[in-house]
Parts: structure tokens; C-alpha cells; sequence
């Protein structure tokens, strides 16, 4: 398994504290380091690659909102603070996710769980074949589908409908949702559901629990939407 490299920034020492001790209960992280500043933690991007920082926001001399804006090459932050009034702002600078001291256990593994899989998708994007199409198992056939003209896929309980663009006959297949995810470019498709895989470029609009794709609306949970928002900040 391959570890995420996390450093933690906070002023607080017992802060410190707390987000190394649950870091340590996660088998994919590993902890570079822990700062009490900003500036004690710059020596660290220079001698190795950090994937994920914990990074808090009220501290003296430089605010972590500050810090961040400060680094060419920018890992991925979970924002940690006694104050939600930063949460906005955080969200702005693309934020896996935001938590309130003191963070609950269950929290953080939401939002590491969340790291996790956004910044294998950034990982991934450059080891990504370079075919534009895939062949798929249908009922009595093996089928080409350009990945251009998928629209998005819906998992089912048993199979996958894999709607696109001039059809309006979805093709229908026994191949997992979770099957499609690891084959199809990560640069393009997104899962925004447990059953649902879109295309970014066929999405129209994001709302806050809705993706619309031409005049279709489909559902987007909490767990991908922060992931999504990230994919698209990049894209500004």
C-alpha cells in the first residue's frame, strides 16, 4: 500500500498531539512531520514530496490561509481549527475538507478517506493508457465505446448502463460500476455516487447535491463532492 506523506502545522501542542496519534491509526499515512509554524514547516517541501497537510489557521506571524497561498506546488489540505468562520476561504482553496478542534476521531477518517482518494486520482492522471476507447461485454457481443461519447454510467445492483451522447438506448452490461472505475481515464470521469460515474465533459453545472449533465440531474453525495469541487478548482 502506498502511504500518504502528511505534516502537520499547528501551533498548539496538544493539537499536535492528537493529529499524530490518529495519523498513526491509519495505515496509509505517514507522518513527515509536525510543525509548530509555518515557516519550521518550509524545509520540508524542499527535501521530500508531501502529499497531505493538517494545517490550522489562526497562528502567529502567518495564518495557514497565508502559508498556503505562499507555496508554488501545493499539496492537499485538510483546514484544522477552533474557528468555522475560515471555512468558506478554505473551501476557495480547494480544501479536502475542514475540521473543528476538537476533531472527533470518526471525522478525521472521513476526511483523510476523502484525501485519499482525490490524491490517487491526481497520482494516477499520468499513468493513464492512452487509448481513447475501451471494449465492453454486452449480452451477446463484445462492444467499442469511445470514451468521447459516454455521457455517464449508472451502477445497478447486478449490471452498468453506460449512457451516451447519440443513443438514447443506454448499453447494458454485467461489468461493475467498480470495474469502469479503475479502467476509464481519471482525467475525464468522476464518481459523484455510489452509483453514478460522469463524464467532466459532458457536465453542464455543479450544485451542492446535484451535477446536471444537458437536462439530466443526477444525484451527487457528500463523501465525492469535496473531491469533485478539488478536480474542478483545478481546472479554473
Amino acid at each position: 500500500m502506498t502511504k500518504l506523506n502528511c505534516l502537520i502545522i499547528d501551533d498548539e501542542p496538544w493539537a499536535l498531539d492528537l493529529l499524530e496519534d490518529f495519523i498513526q491509526k491509519i495505515p496509509y499515512l505517514r507522518l513527515a512531520g509536525r510543525c509548530e509554524g509555518p515557516v519550521a514547516a518550509l524545509p520540508y517541501f524542499e527535501k521530500e514530496e508531501i502529499d497531505l497537510i493538517f494545517l490550522d489557521i489562526r497562528m502567529p506571524d502567518l495564518s495557514g490561509i497565508q502559508f498556503l497561498k505562499t507555496l508554488s506546488k501545493k499539496p492537499s489540505v485538510i483546514f484544522v481549527t477552533a474557528y468555522n468562520e475560515f471555512a468558506v476561504e478554505g473551501y476557495e482553496l480547494d480544501a479536502i475538507d475542514y475540521l473543528l478542534k476538537p476533531v472527533p476521531f470518526d471525522r478525521f477518517v472521513a476526511a483523510v478517506s476523502r484525501a485519499q482518494e482525490y490524491i490517487g486520482y491526481r497520482k494516477n492522471r499520468n499513468s493513464q493508457r492512452n487509448d481513447d476507447f475501451l471494449f465492453i461485454k454486452t449480452s451477446h457481443k463484445i462492444q467499442k465505446i469511445f470514451y468521447n461519447d459516454i455521457v455517464y454510467l449508472e451502477g445497478l445492483k447486478d449490471y452498468t448502463r453506460i449512457h451516451l451522447a447519440e443513443s438514447r438506448k443506454p448499453v447494458v452490461t454485467l461489468q461493475s460500476l467498480k470495474y469502469f472505475e479503475s479502467r476509464l481515464p481519471s482525467e475525464n470521469f468522476i464518481r459523484i455516487h455510489r452509483s453514478y460515474i460522469v463524464s467532466l465533459r459532458k457536465v453542464d453545472t455543479v450544485a451542492r447535491k446535484t451535477v446536471f449533465l444537458g437536462e439530466t440531474e443526477l444525484p451527487c453525495s457528500e463523501h465525492y463532492r469535496n473531491i469533485l469541487y478539488g478536480i474542478i478548482g483545478e481546472k479554473l
